[in-house]
């Protein structure tokens, strides 16, 4: 873990990340995914001290408001933000300008800002998109050791649906062989419904890995699943594609639930929502992207 001094905190697609690495040790990383985004160790978490200070800077100096989004390099809410809290100045900082927010996450620390949630929420809206890998906290525990069970993000989402924050469920990762079975994505989609999901990102149907995080990713399969790097590399043909071979059927039983549950589960129209900012003070719907 160490600190920066951050130059800027907002990305071209007004991305924030005020954490970049996480603590959560996932078979298949997010972070390392990014690639040469960032410039250290995943596990070695950047703390941007200043991300406070400069978003305030930036949000001052928006032309128009739009959706700020944080999470892909670093979950806001990992075990750091307790000690830290730089999201919670962020969140004040976000809901003082009346800014929108859509949050990624494994954890419910998110519920410690609730208040700050609803208050952007009435103004404009804030999305948290709350990842699971599996329903089963023993099989979660191996594939993302370092989050919260599962059963506590569920309940974190009855709790934002509570509040009339709007959640997605987004399944990842799943990995041919260990969670990609019809009944754990049937246990999580039933958590999505009983939460009253806005909508759900369910399992990819292909994993491609970069030559970056492809060592690190079979040493750590094969460590908590023996022999599941070898069973991978003679089926797949090319170690950096893994397609998912029931694919298709679990895309297919969650868009069956969601259909019955009316649950928004269309990427296309999950995207738009997710980047359309709304201005609620207004009434109006103001922009989808901050050009």
């Amino acid at each position: 873990m160490h600190e920066k001094e951050a130059k800027t905190i907002l990305s071209t697609q007004n991305g924030m990340n005020l954490y970049c690495g996480c603590s959560y040790g996932c078979v298949l990383c997010d972070v390392r995914a990014t690639g040469g985004r960032m410039k250290h160790p995943a596990d070695d978490i950047e703390i941007r001290v200043n991300a406070p200070e400069l978003l305030e800077v930036a949000l001052r100096r928006k032309r128009s408001k739009c959706m700020i989004m944080t999470g892909s390099m670093g979950d806001p809410y990992q075990p750091v933000e307790e000690e830290r809290g730089l999201m919670r100045r962020c969140l004040e900082v976000i809901d003082r300008y009346g800014f929108g927010l859509v949050i990624q996450t494994r954890s419910d620390l998110v519920l410690r800002d609730l208040d700050l949630l609803k208050s952007i929420n009435r103004k404009s809206r804030c999305v948290v998109q709350m990842k699971f890998s599996a329903a089963d906290a023993a099989l979660s525990a191996k594939l993302e050791p370092g989050a919260r069970p599962p059963e506590a993000r569920a309940e974190a989402l009855g709790r934002l649906r509570d509040a009339g924050i709007p959640a997605v469920a987004w399944f990842t990762p799943v990995l041919p062989f260990i969670n990609d079975t019809e009944d754990n994505i049937r246990a999580l989609m039933t958590a999505a419904v009983e939460a009253g999901v806005y909508g759900v990102r369910g399992p990819a149907k292909e994993i491609q890995l970069r030559q970056s995080e492809k060592d690190a990713f079979y040493r750590t399969l094969d460590e908590r699943f023996p022999g599941m790097a070898g069973r991978y590399r003679a089926v797949f043909e090319d170690p950096l594609e893994l397609p998912l071979p029931k694919g298709d059927d679990l895309s297919e039983l969650v868009h069956q639930i969601a259909v019955n549950y009316h649950i928004e589960d269309d990427a296309s129209r999950l995207f738009t929502y997710l980047h359309a900012f709304v201005d609620r003070e207004a009434g109006e719907q103001m922009s989808l992207f901050d050009l």
